[in-house]
Formats: structure tokens, sequence, C-alpha cells
């Protein structure tokens, strides 16, 4: 028996190195599945105006143990921005979410060549990294407006107020007579039933009214977009309170559209009765709450589409 025992003992070494090298090869795999190739920007949709004082994000995604970091970038169709980045806004088990912060600074710099019609749109950026090296990288997309219409509008101070929901309210006080002629962005269609807009008015509190939830004792409420009658009356001293919320907590949304960043412009187009049109513009930011599980399938997807 003791030459049995001893003539086993080398199989079991073989048997426990074996197993010792395919945990050590499993957990190899895991950590290479985990890991992008390169830094990579979620998708964007960002509409703003060429205006002093504008500001948005754009939010990437970095492997921590990346020997070369991002660490700036350069927008060459927007000449007049400055560029504030956060290498870690957001941490993550094997990647950091940075944040590259950019302004809209005063109109004595060099401004942006805008197309003859429509907005100037940027689908690119040149990512800086620390040793110098420049890569063309995609963004998703920037529309960026340079219009007249928002000066003198018939409005007089805004307030209002978002919540960690991807809900919020901006309440336009009025200060001369005016018709709302339409209420825009190039990103509805896009966003569909997710996003919900509503407009609550004095004029239109006897139709059908929809609630967006705000915070546990309040929920904002109005009529929706899509129901409202246009064009509607508004008195010198009328106000009008636009509500949003933005559902991509679904189901039908992929790994992908999960860290979609979305940062819109509802246009209200205002005409006043000498036919004077104006357009007040209310920001909408949502940026994606993302959780580790909701990273790690976004680096999986990422590598399936490398």
């Amino acid at each position: 028996m003791k030459g049995f025992a001893m003539k086993r003992t080398p199989y079991i070494y073989i048997v426990v190195l074996v197993l010792i090298a395919g945990s050590w090869g499993g957990n190899l795999w895991v950590y290479f599945r985990s890991q992008l190739r390169e830094p990579v920007f979620f998708n964007h949709y960002i509409e703003v105006e060429n205006s002093p004082g504008y500001s948005f994000d754009l939010l990437y995604l970095e492997n921590k143990s990346a020997k070369i970091k991002l660490r700036s970038i350069d927008i060459p169709e927007l000449p007049n921005v400055q560029v504030t980045p956060i290498q870690v806004q957001n941490s993550y088990t094997h990647q950091n979410q940075g944040t590259m912060r950019v302004q809209i600074m005063d109109y004595d710099l060099l401004q942006p060549v805008f197309p003859p019609e429509g907005p100037l749109l940027i689908h690119r950026v040149n990512a800086v990294f620390e040793d110098n090296s420049v890569r063309e990288m995609n963004i998703g997309e920037i529309r960026v407006y340079n219009d007249d219409l928002t000066g003198d509008a018939p409005t007089e101070g805004s307030s209002g107020g978002s919540s960690s929901l991807g809900t919020g309210y901006q309440t336009i006080r009025f200060s001369r007579a005016a018709q709302l002629t339409g209420i825009t962005s190039a990103y509805l269609p896009r966003l569909g039933d997710r996003l919900a807009v509503t407009l609550d008015a004095a004029s239109i509190r006897n139709l059908t009214q929809i609630e967006i939830p705000f915070e546990s004792a309040y929920n904002i409420s109005g009529v929706q977009l899509s129901e409202v009658p246009l064009p509607l009356k508004f008195a010198p001293g009328d106000s009008a309170t636009l509500g949003y919320g933005l559902d991509l907590s679904s189901g039908k949304v992929s790994a992908l559209e999960k860290t979609d960043v979305y940062w819109l412009l509802l246009r209200m187009e205002l005409t006043e009765a000498n036919g004077k049109k104006t357009v007040v513009p209310v920001t909408l930011p949502f940026s994606p709450y993302l959780s580790d599980r909701d990273i790690s399938e976004f680096v999986r997807t990422k590598g399936v589409d490398s």
C-alpha cells in the first residue's frame, strides 16, 4: 500500500498543477475580457448654443491599468472653447470614467465656421494622450446652433430643478404677449417614448394631464407635448413650465445605449404680435448612472465590435 501511495503522489501533483494552471488561465481570460483595447467615448447627443456660458460634458471610459492615459481633447471646429479634464469622475472595478468639460468662451475669440443652413455638426475630437500622441476619436454628435433667435425674447427670468431620476422642470415667465408655436429638439424622434415632455400652463389645465416623478413627495404634471394645442397664447405675467423625464433603464435598451449621454435643447419657438420670432432654449442634461455590471457589459460589447 505504501508503494502504491508513493506511485500516486506524482499524479496528484500533476492534477493539482493542471487545476492551478487552469484557474490561472481562466482568471487571465476573464481579466483580458474586462479590458478595453483603447479609451472610448460614450455616444453623445448634444445640442448647444454658440454663446458664452454654455457648456457640455464628454464622458469617456479608460482602463485603470493603461500606461498612457488620455490627457485632454481638442475640437478643431470649436476654437472658442475651454476644455477642463476630469480624469476620474467615477471609478469601477477595471475602468475609470473620465469627463472632458467643454465651455464656450467669449465672442472675442476666433469663432466657428457655420454652414449656410442648419447647425454645425461635430462627430469626432482629437484625443491628446500623456505622451503627446494625438488620436481622432468618435464621440457621437454635437449640434452647435448659431442664430439670432435667442436674443430679446418676451420672457423674464426662469427657475427649475432636476433630480437623480433623470427628471426635471423649467418654468418660464412672460414679460410680453406672445404665442408659443412649437417646442423642438433634433433628438426627440430618436428618443421616442423614452423621453416624456409635458407643458403646464393655466390655459390648458382643463386638458388631460400626465405625471412625471420628480421627488418622493412631488410629481411634475402637465399636458403631454404631442397633445399641446399650438399656437398657445401667453399674456404678460403668465408662465409656462416644461417638465421632462428620460428613462433608459428599460430592458429594451442595449448595453451601449445605457451609456448614451443626452444634452438636449428644447427650443420654445415664440412669435409676438408684430411678427418678431424668438427662441427660448431649455437645457435638458442626461448623464447615465452606471453600475459595475453596466460597465462590464459595455466593455464586452465593445470587445465584440472591435
